[in-house]
């Protein structure tokens, strides 16, 4: 019965991490549930989102960023029942580079391979994927990274071509209330033109092959 919100903040000295907010309505007010982000403090971090995995244990998929590591990682810590605190160390899940469709970005001054916007999806085959996001030749770009295991921790692949190559990014998916899948993502990359975009999806594009 209560809303919860994964969000990332950053303050001066501080490194950027997630925390976990909730609420008894989606229109809030939400409230702190972690006094401090759920990430390492030491590591710089965004982008947490929930995942539940076959044990019904809780756990945080989120981005080690590229600013810090040069090559992005996707990361997994797990988490208390109630979501307040992280009960064990990160677990690395792959980098931004293992992609082949993943481009070296160069930004004010720093360059390295970017992952962000983890989102776990599970195909009706029990088939898992991560849905990611980096820079690739036609700009911010969704990727699908597979686990060969069905697993959390793997080991995993890849995909070649990505789902989504057109300058758009850090996508979710969602069933509306007729059941029907779509994906919202942010397109274009770059202020102040980034706007929500939502497209149908079916799974059929994402089964492997």
């Amino acid at each position: 019965g209560y809303y919860y919100m994964f969000a990332s903040f950053k303050a001066e000295g501080v490194c950027r991490g997630t925390q976990v907010l909730v609420s008894e309505s989606p229109l809030g007010p939400f409230h702190l549930v972690s006094e401090r982000p759920l990430t390492p403090a030491d590591w710089e971090c965004l982008d947490g989102t929930f995942y539940l995995d076959r044990q019904n244990n809780p756990w945080m998929i989120f981005s080690h960023e590229w600013v810090q590591v040069g090559d992005g990682e996707i990361c997994a810590i797990p988490l208390s029942k109630d979501l307040s605190a992280a009960i064990g160390e990160p677990i690395r899940l792959f980098t931004a580079s293992q992609a082949p469709w993943a481009e070296l970005l160069i930004s004010k001054g720093r360059k390295g391979y970017v992952t962000d916007g983890p989102w776990t999806h599970t195909l009706p085959n029990g088939e898992l994927l991560i849905l990611w996001s980096s820079h690739g030749a036609e700009g911010y770009t969704v990727g699908i990274a597979r686990s060969k295991s069905g697993m959390l921790f793997g080991p995993w692949q890849q995909d070649r071509q990505p789902l989504f190559s057109k300058d758009g990014g850090h996508c979710m998916t969602y069933r509306d209330f007729t059941g029907k899948l779509w994906v919202s993502l942010h397109q274009p990359d770059g202020h102040p033109n980034e706007r929500p975009r939502f497209i149908p999806l079916l799974e059929e594009q994402l089964l492997s092959g």
